[in-house]
């Protein structure tokens, strides 16, 4: 059986982490569950900058056998202890998930960079692949989900 997965679309507060995922379910933000290549996947839209504390319950008390591969959207800020993503993210490792991570490199629209210090920090937990081109949101969605089929 393969090890379950977390796959995170990562960028800061309105950079494009909810739209990207929403184009990824057709652009139906009721969906739940997605099917990629044959794989289901949990989505979880609202990440650790929409709802800091909903995030941290939920991502701690996942269980991979209920939920064995998840979407989900992730802001980098390792800085504030109320976000709490590198303790979401080493709890997440420690219930055998393997994390990987789109990086958003630049908010749509406008001169904002993720860190290279968060990327950097990223890539202690898991793969990261950086997208410097910016796009709609339905072309986002689309190469997130040729990420997700290259990691499958």
């Amino acid at each position: 059986m393969p090890k379950p997965k977390v796959v995170f679309v990562v960028g800061h507060s309105d950079w494009g982490k909810s739209k990207t995922l929403r184009a990824l379910t057709n652009d139906n933000y009721r969906v739940r569950r997605t099917t990629i290549s044959g794989v289901e996947y949990f989505v979880r839209r609202m990440s650790n900058d929409d709802l800091p504390e909903s995030f941290v319950d939920w991502m701690t008390t996942v269980n991979p056998e209920r939920w064995p591969n998840i979407l989900a959207a992730l802001c980098p800020d390792f800085e504030t202890s109320e976000k709490k993503t590198a303790a979401v993210l080493q709890v997440l490792q420690n219930k055998g998930y393997k994390l990987f991570f789109w990086v958003l490199h630049k908010k749509f629209g406008v001169n904002e960079f993720i860190q290279s210090s968060e990327i950097a920090r990223l890539r202690t937990f898991g793969k990261v692949e950086v997208v410097k081109d910016e796009w709609e949101a339905s072309v986002r969605g689309r190469k997130f989900k040729a990420f997700i089929t290259s990691i499958q």
